[in-house]
């Protein structure tokens, strides 16, 4: 990796399980630099930070800000890593909560070609396929849920499992109709970041989907305000019984964390597969 800077002091950043993050105050300005955790033996798979960089890519020119990739590939030690321009903080205000729902809804109202159809990249440390589908209800099922559910260590019981497979016939008829728009793919509140040239999206996942998985995701774990929603639903109404379908969509990140973090999420899996079946 070459600068073309001198560093003048590194500074970890907190937040995060996948990578180790550093600010690089250099004598050309701040960068963060990502890198993978040198734990246990434990490394990111091949392509990771390349997946990301490409994500970067396609979530802009949007009304949202993303950090410019500024260089990816394998350091001295063959570990790989990514570099971004600095993002520096903002306030997270009225007028810049407004401002993120208008401009997620500007994101989604983007034409997309199709359900799926972009390179397979990564939720989080896990594979994510992307497949072309001939529906927003099809991917969901065979992108998303199916290749989870087949994964070891998800703690699921036959009847979990039966549910699940409840939910597969029935996907169709609780899917409303939408053209596909490219998501975020992972947008909790902590892949948002308020900056003085507005909201910033950071982290991606991206893929050709349903416009409720962003929206969904970031009702998943809190703090995004509700003035967020109504800006968003304001720019881009959404259909009717869309906080009811955040259980629903939200089953894909729960899959993961229950696969990455262990079974202490099996009891929020269980309640928003119950919840996605009796929507109300």
């Amino acid at each position: 990796m070459h600068l073309g800077a001198g560093i003048r002091a590194a500074q970890r950043l907190h937040g995060g399980d996948i990578s180790d993050t550093f600010r690089l105050d250099t004598t050309r300005g701040p960068f963060v630099l990502k890198t993978s955790p040198q734990k246990a033996g434990r490394r990111l798979p091949d392509g990771f930070y390349a997946a990301e960089a490409h994500g970067l890519g396609l979530l802009r020119p949007a009304p949202l800000v993303t950090p410019d990739v500024i260089a990816h590939g394998s350091g001295p030690a063959g570990q790989p890593y990514l570099l971004l321009s600095w993002l520096p903080p903002g306030e997270d205000t009225p007028a810049a909560q407004d401002a993120l729902g208008r401009g997620l809804a500007a994101l989604h109202a983007r034409p997309a070609p199709g359900f799926g159809g972009l390179p397979d990249n990564y939720f989080a440390s896990l594979p994510q396929r992307n497949p072309p589908a001939a529906s927003a209800a099809g991917f969901f099922w065979t992108a998303r849920l199916e290749p989870l559910l087949t994964r070891e260590r998800l703690h699921l019981t036959p009847r979990d499992r039966a549910g699940f497979d409840t939910l597969r016939e029935r996907l169709p008829d609780l899917v409303p109709p939408e053209p596909p728009a490219l998501v975020h793919g992972d947008l909790w509140h902590g892949n948002v970041h308020y900056t003085p040239r507005g909201p910033a999206l950071i982290d991606p996942a991206v893929g050709f989907s349903h416009r409720e998985v962003d929206v969904a995701a970031l009702r998943l774990f809190g703090g995004v305000p509700r003035r967020v929603f109504q800006a968003y639903h304001e720019a881009y109404p959404l259909a009717d019984g869309w906080k009811a379908r955040a259980a629903l969509w939200n089953l894909y990140p729960l899959l993961a964390h229950l696969l990455l973090f262990g079974e202490g999420y099996l009891g929020r899996t269980r309640e928003a597969l119950h919840a996605a079946l009796n929507p109300r």
